[in-house]
């Protein structure tokens, strides 16, 4: 792959958001590609413990109907770097059709790269269709967070349409190691769904790392970051890439706040 270009997109249209990050002489990681298009924009980056972080804002208020909005994120070899969201983002009401959202993660050997963005809020009627897909290269080390909420924005208890949400994981050459994936119909599972209550708030964390000794670490890490939740698990990822938390909560604000454990677990266990 050339990472000085932007990908061939899996089929797909050229992405709206499009960004490398490489490492300098001096150590330092730097945007060595920005691409940003409607309806995104890049705040101006910054530091953080010796890697970058880019905070990325949307200008569009949200996903609507019809809508297929795609990121490409590369961490080039020895980069390390952080990519947020500015706030979470709004799937507002829909009639018909859905709103597709891409995010394709790619990191090199020796890098490291945090995709930690706010949640998403599905709106009453909402139908969201979420791929994440993450290439794993030998020596490097991805966090990928996926997390959702439902709300009714008039007051009252109206369901979300649909949600069809997968994180994908392979290797540099292109096989498949993991697959997390989840449909949840809004009218029978009303919010998110739950095992003996009804959960309002969904997310996940993934730690993917071949190195197998350092995945048992993390997972052990993630299992007591997420002990006091209303709903958790955590556990190893299938073909030795990581590990993997699933946490459910009745609301927005318990979810984050379990969520920013599990991270901290993860990055202590982690090298820095």
């Amino acid at each position: 792959m050339r990472l000085e270009a932007p990908p061939a997109a899996l089929g797909h249209a050229r992405p709206q958001l499009d960004l490398c990050f490489s490492r300098a002489p001096s150590g330092t990681t730097y945007l060595s590609r920005q691409r940003a298009g409607y309806p995104f924009h890049v705040g101006r980056l910054l530091t953080d413990e010796g890697g970058a972080r880019v905070i990325v804002q949307s200008s569009s208020g949200g996903l609507f109907e019809d809508d297929d909005v795609h990121q490409h994120l590369v961490a080039a070899p020895g980069a390390h770097a952080r990519v947020e969201t500015a706030a979470a983002t709004i799937v507002h009401s829909m009639t018909r059709g859905q709103a597709i959202s891409r995010v394709g993660i790619d990191v090199h050997d020796g890098a490291r790269l945090d995709w930690l963005p706010h949640p998403s809020i599905l709106f009453p009627g909402a139908r969201l269709t979420s791929h994440i897909d993450v290439n794993l290269h030998p020596g490097a080390r991805i966090l990928v967070a996926d997390c959702y909420t439902s709300h009714d924005p008039g007051g009252g208890t109206r369901a979300f349409g649909s949600l069809d949400a997968a994180v994908s994981v392979r290797n540099g050459a292109g096989r498949l190691l993991a697959r997390d994936r989840f449909f949840l119909d809004g009218a029978s599972d009303r919010p998110l769904g739950g095992v003996r209550q009804v959960f309002a708030a969904h997310g996940g964390l993934m730690v993917l790392t071949f190195d197998k000794a350092e995945a048992a670490a993390v997972a052990d890490a993630l299992e007591r970051a997420t002990q006091d939740a209303f709903y958790a698990g955590a556990g190893l990822l299938p073909n030795h890439c990581g590990a993997f938390a699933r946490i459910l909560a009745t609301d927005s604000q318990s979810l984050r706040a379990t969520l920013a454990r599990a991270i901290d677990a993860a990055r202590h266990v982690l090298p820095s």
